[in-house]
């Protein structure tokens, strides 16, 4: 008798050792810092990602006369973070932004300037373009495969991303 409370009491620490070894970073891929060209803080975008083996960044945009750009980032050939950039008359807001994008009942962080949910936040940026008739430029950072509200980590992971996105596009003075 006791030695089968004692094999019991060994299989349960072994199983909670191993518990306490899979609770750590399992990123085997290295987070970059560029998505898409654009400048991200590795330790933000990290937060983002899960855990996995390999990770590509692929980057496309529409064929239209006002191209949208959409960047996806891939672990293990899943999606799992995507963002799009579309160009925005002036005056759009990030809550107009999202609801232009078919997402409602986001909630406003910043004085209105990120539109944010569990599994997304919206913002926009200035950039004045005549070409493609806007004033303003919003990017939205959508988790495909989120666990739980994420909307913090996506609201820190995207004030910064979307000042570095600014500069890379073609805004007129």
């Amino acid at each position: 008798m006791i030695r089968h409370k004692a094999v019991g009491v060994v299989g349960a620490l072994a199983l909670l050792t191993l518990v306490g070894c899979s609770s750590g970073d399992d990123k085997a891929y290295t987070v970059p810092d560029q998505l898409c060209g654009v400048p991200a803080k590795p330790e933000l975008t990290k937060e983002l990602l899960p855990d996995g083996d390999k990770l590509r960044i692929v980057k496309s945009r529409t064929a239209e006369a006002v191209p949208d750009y959409y960047c996806k980032a891939l672990v293990d050939g899943d999606v799992e973070l995507a963002i799009e950039g579309v160009w925005q008359p002036a005056g759009t807001t990030a809550e107009q932004a999202a609801e232009k994008s078919h997402s409602f009942n986001l909630r406003p962080a910043d004085g209105g300037r990120f539109a944010l949910w569990d599994d997304k936040a919206f913002t926009v940026v200035d950039c004045k373009n005549t070409k493609y008739k806007a004033e303003r430029f919003s990017i939205e950072a959508r988790l495909i495969h989120s666990d739980g509200d994420m909307s913090k980590k996506l609201q820190s992971f995207l004030g910064p991303f979307s000042e570095s996105y600014r500069k890379t596009l073609p805004c007129e003075s």
